[in-house]
């Protein structure tokens, strides 16, 4: 695809417009398959109802608690409780006693984690708040830092008041700590 946008915008070679290319890797073969356009399609058929590209974050978040869905970022300044992840790092190593939460869902846990985080999923995290001390410093992350400002919220409204949030989450993590973490 990177190739084909390449040819579109420099206006060279003969670019895939209504074919499919094919690999093979096992035969090492390629081919080519026509494609017919859909008149029906709801982002190039004769009446498109998809005109304008799509909310990425909005599109692909989980499913979040009714209470979650009704606050807005705004409630919460990421710049007053995120820590990067250099900082979390060092945290960890010293030994400090801090509550690390990972408030994504179960199979991105099994994909990549940082320890001695504890799994509390954002879906189910209201019934996680009861087993918590609100006196603990508590770090929470997520893949990208949004789900894990989510669950700060809640539970600054549960009276916690030592709370931060990593920014940028446990793909950042990857990024610039641990960069031979998996990542999706």
């Amino acid at each position: 695809m990177a190739t084909e946008a390449i040819k579109l915008i420099l206006g060279k070679g003969e670019p895939l417009v209504g074919r499919l290319m094919l690999y093979d890797s096992l035969r090492m073969s390629f081919r080519d398959v026509r494609i017919r356009k859909d008149p029906q399609c709801e982002l190039c058929g004769e009446h498109p109802s998809i005109t304008e590209l799509i909310d990425y974050q909005t599109f692909c978040a989980v499913e979040l608690p009714a209470a979650a869905k009704a606050e807005t970022a705004a409630e919460v300044d990421p710049r007053a409780v995120e820590v990067s992840a250099g900082e979390l790092k060092e945290l960890i190593e010293s030994g400090k006693r801090i509550t690390l939460l990972d408030v994504r869902e179960p199979h991105e846990w099994e994909i990549n984690r940082i320890e001695p985080a504890r799994l509390t999923p954002l879906s189910q995290f209201e019934q996680f708040i009861s087993e918590l001390n609100p006196d603990d410093d508590i770090y929470l992350y997520c893949y990208k830092g949004k789900r894990s400002l989510t669950a700060l919220r809640q539970l600054k409204e549960h009276g916690f008041k030592h709370l931060h949030s990593l920014a940028g989450g446990i793909d950042r993590w990857a990024e610039e700590v641990d960069p031979k973490m998996a990542r999706y």
